[in-house]
């Protein structure tokens, strides 16, 4: 394999046999030709995912779910895993549905729909609530902004991707409390107090303390 900067992930994902697109159970399900640009061929019924290029989409999605978390936006899983329910279950910004039909249609408007059972019912479902989605292991690139090209059903690799979330919602949190601990509020707005201006203050206020003496 060429070495590259990612070359040990990329050999993680080859031995965890990242690189198999996930058969649809539904037959009237088929690989897009809007897939093709992500694959590297196919052998007998099997497609095969492009992995370098798998992971600008999961570096991507990632990012784009630490922003939206950080800003306090709302984020939907669309899943039949418990154990990702139980990863994402003290956020309170992001909710889990076990996908039914129309159950995508029916739920609240969110920021970001992270479908990780595909079928063609939600994808169309999302589609025509013009929702902002993150496809893990998609067999259409139609309108999925953000590409998780992965075989998850990996049980391995399963358990990778529920780290990856996890870990992104908790440096996510923890960067949203930094910021709110960092900013404070007043009559000219909002500002940022630094250490020295702490010094100063307390300086001033101590000799103010002593003149009245």
């Amino acid at each position: 394999m060429i070495r590259t900067e990612h070359s040990r992930l990329i050999s993680f994902l080859i031995g965890s046999s990242g690189y198999l697109v996930p058969r649809p159970f539904n037959e009237d399900v088929l690989i897009s030709k809007t897939m093709h640009p992500y694959l590297l061929g196919k052998r007998n019924i099997y497609y095969f995912y492009n992995l370098e290029k798998s992971l600008y989409g999961i570096r991507a999605t990632l990012e784009v779910l630490k922003n939206i978390i950080s800003a306090e936006g709302k984020i939907l899983f669309v899943s039949d895993s418990p154990l990702l329910k139980i990863c994402i279950s003290h956020e309170s910004n992001i909710s889990y549905i076990k996908w039914k039909r129309s159950y995508l249609a029916k739920s609240k408007d969110a920021d970001l729909v992270v479908l990780s059972n595909i079928e063609k019912e939600n994808l169309v479902e999302a589609h025509r609530k013009c929702l902002l989605l993150v496809g893990v292991g998609s067999p259409t690139m139609s309108k999925v902004s953000y590409p998780f090209n992965l075989n998850i059903e990996s049980p391995l690799l399963s358990s990778w991707f529920f780290s990856l979330i996890y870990m992104t919602c908790v440096r996510s949190n923890r960067m949203k409390s930094k910021k709110k601990r960092r900013v404070f509020s007043s009559l000219l707005g909002r500002g940022r107090l630094k250490e020295g201006q702490k010094v100063s203050k307390s300086f001033f206020n101590s000799r103010e303390g002593s003149n009245n003496n």
